[in-house]
């Protein structure tokens, strides 16, 4: 399990979106965009690893009441660019694993979504965007990203599936609160991302 180690001390679910293989035989580059869930208090290790991979912009995509909930690490403190754009659209358990596709490109296409890009493409260091989990709302800019520098596309099916090791407890504790609610729904499916670029395309 050592290999699903989060980036950062103050979250579960922080990974690069660097080195991931493009279908021209290329990688993406390295430090460039970083992707997260929710960013806690950031301990001093935390704040020196960011401040020197240059991670300096904050996008943060959670709603009102989850930030007031749980408020990003990196808000106050002196360094970085924080940005709140709260995406609330398919917020919700979709109804079933069918509906994820459909779901995700209500995320894509949510009012702030161009607030969102705009800011990483004016950027001027690296970026860090983030959710709760850092599964949809974040797997979602994530694909968009990796889909404009011609990633494969087993490549960003990986790198979303990946977030069910990052997230096994929080999602065990989830399921435990709803048991009504279906396990592959909320999982991170291959279906679910493939579904998802194919609407997208």
């Amino acid at each position: 399990m050592s290999e699903y180690v989060s980036l950062l001390s103050c979250s579960r679910n922080t990974r690069e979106l660097g080195g991931i293989k493009t279908v021209n035989c290329g990688f993406t580059r390295n430090g460039v965009f970083w992707r997260s869930d929710t960013l806690g208090t950031l301990s001093a290790e935390d704040k020196e690893k960011l401040l020197s991979s240059g991670m300096t912009t904050i996008i943060d995509m959670r709603t009102e009441a989850e930030v007031k909930k749980a408020p990003d690490g990196t808000a106050e403190l002196e360094g970085f660019d924080y940005h709140h754009f709260p995406i609330t659209e398919g917020s919700g358990v979709p109804e079933s694993l069918e509906a994820v596709p459909r779901s995700y490109m209500t995320i894509a296409t949510a009012e702030n979504m161009p607030k969102v890009m705009k800011t990483m493409a004016e950027a001027e260091g690296g970026v860090i965007f983030h959710c709760t989990a850092g599964k949809d709302r974040t797997g979602v800019v994530s694909a968009i990203i990796l889909m404009a520098c011609g990633a494969e596309e087993e490549s960003i099916v990986s790198d979303y599936v990946v977030s069910r090791e990052y997230n096994k407890e929080r999602l065990a504790a989830f399921l435990a609160a709803h048991p009504e609610v279906n396990r592959e729904t909320v999982l991170a499916n291959e279906k679910s991302m493939r579904g998802f670029m194919k609407l997208f395309r």
